[in-house]
């Protein structure tokens, strides 16, 4: 791995862990607000059954409320995250060509399915990652073609 990826991939790292921080910050406000608890305390929900004071919300519904309120930062997590994930990706599987191109696909399936499960929601926050998560399995996709088509055009230039 050359010094510019070394320094995309430090700097993607910083940007999550620093919007990690500020979205968990943000969403903290969930606590405050009780009723908002049956529509944002998703997995505190499922886990713990109905929540009936603030001390049952688990930490990841804070993500999950900032997401839908004050969706920069998260917005701002996930895709530091997935340039985390692509350039690990590219470099572990830079001389395993199938392996690359299964995992790029299954990450437009999974991009695209969790597009289409927060594409009609009611919250801005959403909405927006429903275009991010779709505007990511179409660059996996891209990733695969691209790849291949470097491929085709270098076995094609040695006959």
């Amino acid at each position: 791995m050359n010094f510019k990826k070394v320094i995309v991939l430090l700097g993607a790292s910083i940007v999550f862990l620093m919007s990690t921080l500020v979205s968990w910050y943000e969403g903290g406000q969930l606590r405050d607000i009780s009723w908002e608890w049956k529509y944002t305390a998703i997995f505190s929900n499922w886990f713990n059954g109905e929540v009936t004071s603030s001390s049952e919300i688990l930490t990841v519904d804070h993500f999950v409320y900032a997401a839908k309120f004050e969706p920069f930062f998260p917005l701002l997590m996930a895709a530091s995250m997935i340039v985390i994930i692509f350039q690990v990706t590219l470099w572990l599987t830079s001389d395993r060509k199938m392996v690359r191109n299964i995992f790029f696909l299954l990450m437009a399936i999974l991009s695209f399915g969790v597009s289409l499960v927060v594409f009609n929601s009611p919250t801005t926050g959403l909405q927006l990652f429903s275009i991010f998560f779709g505007i990511v399995g179409i660059l996996s996709l891209l990733i695969v073609f691209l790849f291949k088509g470097k491929r085709q055009q270098s076995v094609t230039s040695e006959v």
